[in-house]
């Protein structure tokens, strides 16, 4: 399809495609180059899924519009419809539902960690679960997350990303976010449960491995763009200066070549309040309070 107009593009998975442009009208022109080149090769688009030129669609379970993203209505029913699982099988459902939406979950992991250890994994898939209180609160936490998610923003690759990174309770939790107007507008929340050797290191030393694990998932949206990380603790020092036995050279030098090696990475050490934190504080509203849906 070399003529498509230069705005345009295409992007294809499994058998769903989706096409963007700066114009309606390359929009319209390359749709009907698209749908003429798939005629040509016996393919055909469904009348029932086409969604013909619009400003704002559903593609994958996301709604894709200009400088945002959010979860799409049906994905947000289905969760809200779910009842507390009563079996492994169901529980798997309901995480595996959630892990497609865990960019928009401050504290995914932290849920997540908690859910998946009432899993054996050589249980059955009919198993019945011990469901206890405190299972039912990390549910609940992530359906309320999922069915009240803000849009978040699509990444722009002509401003500089900011990252701000914490660990707590054995899990690295971070926010991404990018200047909108006055404010900061987050691009994706991030969250990873510790490996078991990080998770029995000090607070220093999980701090450094908690930053090296967020960059790395931040790196998958920013493209090795400028980035600014913010941690609470000196982690370029504490890398440079360490003498302990916590930690192999081999993975010292992992962490040494993601966080002080990586050209695009400013680390700057700050006790100010955390953004990956508002929305687990009931402080959303403090990250960009204009223009999100």
């Amino acid at each position: 399809m070399t003529d498509l107009p230069s705005t345009v593009c295409v992007l294809q998975y499994a058998d769903d495609l989706i096409i963007s442009s700066e114009t309606r009208e390359d929009c319209e022109k390359a749709s009907i180059i698209v749908c003429n080149v798939l005629a040509q090769a016996g393919f055909k688009a469904s009348k029932e899924k086409l969604q013909w030129v619009q400003p704002k669609v559903t593609y994958l379970g996301h709604i894709i519009m200009p400088g945002l993203r959010a979860i799409s209505t049906d994905r947000v029913q289905m969760i809200r419809k779910m009842k507390s699982p009563q079996t492994v099988q169901q529980l798997q459902s309901f995480l595996g539902l959630v892990n497609y939406c865990r960019s928009w979950i401050p504290d995914c992991a932290i849920h997540d960690k908690y859910l998946r250890s009432l899993i054996d994994r050589k249980a059955p898939p009919k198993t019945l679960l011990n469901w206890t209180d405190e299972a039912e609160m990390h549910f609940a936490a992530l359906k309320k997350a999922i069915t009240t998610a803000p849009s978040l923003g699509l990444p722009s690759f002509e401003k500089e990303f900011h990252l701000h990174v914490r660990e707590t309770e054995g899990v690295a939790m971070g926010v991404l976010l990018q200047q909108h107007g006055s404010t900061y507008r987050p691009v994706a929340y991030l969250s990873k449960k510790l490996d078991n050797v990080a998770a029995g290191m000090p607070a220093c030393l999980r701090a450094v491995s908690a930053a090296a694990i967020v960059v790395q998932m931040a790196e998958k949206i920013v493209l090795s763009h400028p980035m600014i990380v913010y941690t609470s603790h000196q982690v370029g020092a504490i890398l440079h200066n360490m003498q302990t036995q916590h930690m192999t050279a081999q993975r010292r030098s992992g962490y040494e070549a993601i966080l002080l090696a990586t050209k695009n990475l400013t680390i700057q050490p700050t006790s100010s309040i955390n953004p990956a934190l508002l929305g687990v504080l009931g402080m959303a509203d403090m990250i960009d309070v204009s223009e999100i849906p």
